[in-house]
């Protein structure tokens, strides 16, 4: 019986407090980082942007407008006319330039060489008169001297008359015919057409704008102007959706607080919030759980990545995909349940929940502090429905997809994670007063697309990661599987009695893995290759090469020694080169533990007693998995019962207990999680399969006559079948034929009188 249950030599946790605090802070910084409130291509509502949708105020509000009581002083200020005041200087200054005129036409008019026309013409050339008109300058032109005194003194007196009284803008025009108004009647019309004609420029306001005290009488404007006040009703449409944003739509949005600006110190508090809350979770999964699935540093680092990507995503699709205006669903469309079912396919399942809650509860945290969403009773009813989905949809993703060993079961699983979402909306939907039937449509379209492309991103997920992160699926395990493998062919051409063994050595070990709960498939596969270094030299190895000629005879054991040794740093690089996944390859060592190669340090041994033991012990590791241990026992275990002349249940049940207790007393389960209750398990299943390989047979008896003349004419008559659960006589299915006691003598090709239990 087992007495002595395996003991761990490394007793420190994988993850101490120092190392799971690092990740936590390193995982809470890196999504601080994801979240933090920016949004490319974020609508800004400004002055002059068109709004994106329309805004209802969530409360009822009253409040003074500073932008409208602007407006409306402005306005009242502008409707003050300006202040104007006489300005005397006008009058002297229009006179002067009177005077002027009047000494350029007097200079024309006394120049004898000119001819009539050529002095009209003069006359209207002279600037400032651009307003007299040939009648006019044919009048002045013709005069006598005396006629022109008298009128240039009646043009005087008239426009000094008129510019002596205030004169607006808009009395011009009056004042030019007040000016005609004054002059003598006795004047014939054309002289008095020239004399207006002459007058009109000069006539000008002489009334000016007193800026100061126009100033003054706008402020008193202003000032009498109460504010404005606004008044909004909660429901009421703020904005419309295409609406040209005013400076008074800006201040209402601003006074609802419906309008972001910049960042905020509360939604940054929040999002440093929610990224130290995951961080904790999971550095506190770290921690407490010590998952084995991702104890080594690539995986740690897939497992942040599958936290981190997924959020990040999220973030930047729900910018552009919520708020839901138009009830199309399409945020649940974003397949985020391919982070939680590749977590499952490339880690664990505990792992794989942990990022669903985990992705879940970010998701809904997004759905609320994007610019753009209510958080009123809208907003927390999408958080919850965004919630909802994603942890239905990873949930059912999870479940099919866990265990899968080929590809159709991803399919399954998207196909399961869609009607899982669709049945998630539904919830809501049911709930929704403003329900309509063609939301159906949507809710199908985005669950089905969401479904089925979570399911391609995480066949891409595994295919693409898998070897750079050390982790195998079980897909390709199956295709290892296979004894198509090229490796597998190999070792049935070259080297028959090992591949015959290892196929049964992986029958033994797969049902003893299904009872411990191990990983069946790997230990399956794990087997398979387990002595693939045995084709660097199958000829010393004595299941391949039977009664013939032994190789060792020619060697000393520690020569034979190393030739075995060899079948396992061959076997490594063998498997490496040929492709295999680092998860096959550590069976190679790993099988043999740190054995001593015992029937060559025996024969050793009897010639020196002194001899170094060491000489002859594998390098290792011990077997750092349950699956390896497995590997390792059902190999020794095989290779001795099949030695073994007696093939009784209860020798078989001995030798099986002695192999297992040699191989606690050689401390080679020290580092890894095999219990008693496991090796307890695993020494029954042994047994039974080892008996069901080794059962008694029936012997047929002698051919009849009738048979034997039957077969002399060519007719012979087929063997009766014999259905007592038993085979016709003979070796048993895939064994090889060798009756030598241990596998190390089966190396050596010596044949040892006493069947040993162990395997070299």
């Amino acid at each position: 019986m087992l007495t002595r249950s395996p003991r761990r030599e490394h007793g420190e946790p994988r993850f101490g407090e120092a190392g799971a605090t690092t990740f936590a802070v390193l995982l809470a910084l890196a999504l601080f980082g994801a979240l933090f409130p920016w949004f490319p291509g974020e609508t800004r509502l400004e002055v002059g942007s068109t709004a994106s949708r329309t805004l209802t105020a969530p409360r009822d509000l009253s409040y003074e407008s500073a932008v409208l009581t602007a407006v409306a002083r402005e306005q009242s200020a502008a409707a003050v006319p300006d202040v104007r005041v006489h300005d005397p200087g006008i009058h002297d200054a229009q006179l002067a330039e009177l005077n002027r005129q009047l000494a350029a036409i007097e200079r024309v008019r006394a120049n004898g060489s000119l001819s009539a026309s050529a002095r009209e013409s003069a006359l209207l050339a002279i600037g400032g008169v651009s307003s007299l008109s040939a009648r006019g300058a044919a009048v002045i032109a013709s005069v006598t001297e005396s006629e022109w005194t008298a009128l240039v003194a009646e043009l005087r007196g008239a426009l000094g008359r008129t510019l002596a009284v205030a004169i607006t803008d808009g009395g011009v025009a009056d004042a030019r015919q007040r000016v005609r108004g004054l002059l003598t009647p006795l004047l014939s019309n054309d002289q008095a057409l020239a004399l207006g004609e002459l007058a009109d420029p000069l006539v000008v306001a002489t009334q000016v704008v007193d800026a100061a005290r126009t100033a003054a009488e706008r402020e008193k404007a202003r000032d009498s102007r109460p504010p404005v006040l606004v008044t909004v009703t909660r429901g009421r449409a703020v904005v419309t959706e295409g609406e040209i944003l005013e400076p008074e739509d800006i201040e209402r949005l601003d006074e609802l607080g419906l309008r972001t600006s910049g960042l905020r110190l509360s939604t940054l508090a929040a999002t440093a919030l929610i990224a130290g809350m995951v961080g904790v979770a999971g550095g506190g999964y770290l921690f407490v759980v010590q998952p084995g699935a991702v104890a080594s540093f690539r995986r740690l680092v897939l497992f942040g990545l599958l936290m981190l990507v997924p959020m990040a995503a999220s973030k930047f699709a729900f910018t552009l995909l919520l708020p839901d205006l138009d009830r199309q669903f399409l945020a649940y469309a974003v397949p985020l349940a391919a982070a939680p079912i590749a977590a499952a396919v490339l880690l664990d399942v505990t792992t794989a929940l942990l990022v669903t809650v985990a992705l879940a509860s970010v998701t809904a945290f997004v759905t609320l502090y994007l610019p753009e969403v209510d958080f009123g009773a809208t907003g927390q009813v999408e958080a919850a429905r965004m919630w909802l989905v994603v942890v239905a949809a990873s949930l059912a993703g999870i479940a099919v997809a866990a265990r899968a060993d080929r590809l159709q079961r991803y399919l399954a699983a998207g196909v399961a994670s869609a009607l899982a979402a669709g049945a998630a909306l539904v919830v809501f939907w049911l709930l929704d007063p403003e329900r309509g039937a063609v939301d159906l449509l949507w809710i199908g379209g985005a669950a089905a697309v969401g479904g089925i492309t979570a399911a391609l991103i995480s066949v891409g997920a595994f295919v693409l990661l898998s070897r750079p992160f050390g982790i195998i699926t079980r897909v390709e395990l199956m295709e290892l599987a296979q004894l198509s493998h090229p490796l597998l062919q190999r070792l049935q051409n070259e080297a028959p009695g090992t591949f015959q063994h290892s196929v049964l050595v992986g029958n033994l070990a797969e049902r003893a893995a299904d009872r411990i709960g191990a990983d069946a498939l790997l230990v399956r596969i794990g087997s398979y290759y387990h002595d693939i270094g045995k084709l660097v030299g199958p000829e010393f190895f004595y299941e391949n090469v039977g009664e013939g000629e032994n190789p060792h005879d020619g060697l000393d054991p520690l020569q034979s020694t190393r030739v075995i040794h060899q079948h396992v740093n061959g076997g490594t690089e063998i498997a490496r080169r040929g492709g295999l996944p680092e998860a096959v390859v550590q069976f190679i060592p790993q099988h043999h533990g740190t054995r001593l190669v015992t029937f060559f340090y025996r024969r050793a041994a009897e010639a020196d007693a002194e001899i170094d033991p060491e000489l002859f012990r594998y390098a290792g590791p011990k077997p750092q998995s349950r699956e390896a241990a497995l590997v390792m026992l059902s190999d020794s275990c095989e290779a001795a019962v099949r030695a073994s002349p007696d093939h009784s249940d209860e020798r078989i049940g001995e030798v099986i207990e002695g192999i297992i207790r040699e191989r606690l007393e050689e401390e080679q389960f020290d580092e890894c999680d095999l219990s008693l209750r496991d090796l307890r398990l695993i020494a029954e299943s042994f047994g039974a399969s080892l008996n069901a390989v080794y059962h008694p047979r029936v012997e047929y008896p002698e051919p009849t006559e009738r048979e034997l003349a039957g077969r002399a004419a060519g007719t012979a008559t087929p063997e009766p079948e014999v259905d007592d659960g038993s085979v016709p006589e003979g070796p048993p299915l895939a064994m090889p034929e060798t009756t030598l006691p241990e596998a190390t003598a089966s190396a050596a090709g010596v044949r040892p009188p006493e069947p040993p239990e162990d395997d070299a």
